[in-house]
């Protein structure tokens, strides 16, 4: 169900198959009953939540989100436009229950609206050449009193996204291999020289791995980081705007808001770095009260963005 796919689309989408045919190297990306704890802490949602609902995950990648919520007891369809991407979540919920796996583009789902209980696109709308519109082209899908959970990149330093979206252009003119390797370089391992070169791309201090960030799941992070050719930032107010114009309420920003302070926000964002955020559809359509209630209820969120 792929349409014909731009150059741009197309480097993409190679970038991605790379990444995903390699995600048993990282701790990150590597399946596991953990996985689903992992989960329900990112969407915070109760763990009877998923069970018995048609839910669907919009480039499922490694299908790291489809493993749990099809083990939580959801009927899942995963969707993803890379080849390695659908082979490798197929292998990796076989035998889970009702998985099904489709190959086809954001822009060209083969759903009709309001087929959803809870639809999750992770780290993938802002890699697309208009977030907000790739954003609209899901929102469509969920049913009234569904929710919708989207992860996605945080503006922040606009010095340090200068200079790494300048290295990225050189980054994507080499092989998705030499890049892959590059990228491990950008795990520094001399503090200083991390302290030297933080405020201008992004990169990674060895020190602060873990046993969960290991070097290879931070190496994969930042070639997910510099491959594709989008990589659009936005903001936690920007977000929730485009929840409210189409239709969702009870916003929540599950992401930990981390900074306040105006020139904290300024140079890390809110959230550090990414924004995840769901809400629940309404059913019918929005009035200026309910508008302004939600405007309330998000205000100590949303704090220095708005």
């Amino acid at each position: 169900m792929v349409p014909s796919l731009t150059r741009v689309e197309e480097q993409t989408r190679q970038a991605f198959d790379f990444e995903h045919r390699r995600y048993r190297s990282a701790a990150y990306l590597r399946i596991s009953p953990d996985l689903i704890q992992a989960w329900l802490a990112d969407v915070q949602l109760p763990r009877d939540h998923f069970k018995g609902k048609t839910v669907l995950d919009v480039g499922c990648g490694s299908g790291r989100w489809t493993y749990a919520m099809a083990s939580l007891g959801a009927k899942v369809v995963a969707v993803d436009v890379s080849d390695a991407a659908v082979e490798i979540t197929r292998a990796v919920t076989s035998g889970l229950g009702e998985v099904t796996v489709i190959q086809a583009s954001v822009f060209q789902l083969p759903f009709r609206p309001e087929q959803f209980d809870f639809v999750v696109s992770w780290g993938v709308l802002h890699h697309t050449c208009h977030t907000e519109t790739a954003f609209r082209a899901i929102a469509p899908l969920v049913r009234p009193g569904g929710w919708l959970h989207v992860m996605v990149y945080e503006r922040r330093n606009p010095i340090k996204v200068w200079g790494t979206e300048m290295l990225r252009k050189v980054m994507r003119r080499l092989s998705p291999e030499r890049r892959y390797r590059w990228c491990g370089r950008l795990v520094i391992g001399n503090r200083l020289v991390f302290q030297l070169v933080r405020g201008f791309i992004a990169c990674v201090p060895s020190g602060d791995l873990t046993a969960t960030l290991d070097a290879e799941t931070a190496q994969f992070g930042l070639y997910d980081w510099y491959s594709p050719r989008y990589n659009h930032l936005h903001r936690v107010a920007e977000v929730c705007g485009w929840f409210r114009n189409a239709g969702f309420e009870d916003l929540c920003v599950t992401s930990p808001i981390k900074y306040r302070r105006r020139l904290d926000v300024f140079r890390f964002g809110q959230c550090g770095g990414a924004i995840s955020l769901r809400g629940k559809r309404r059913a019918g359509g929005a009035s200026e009260g309910s508008a302004g209630i939600e405007e309330r209820r998000l205000a100590d969120v949303v704090g220095a963005a708005v």
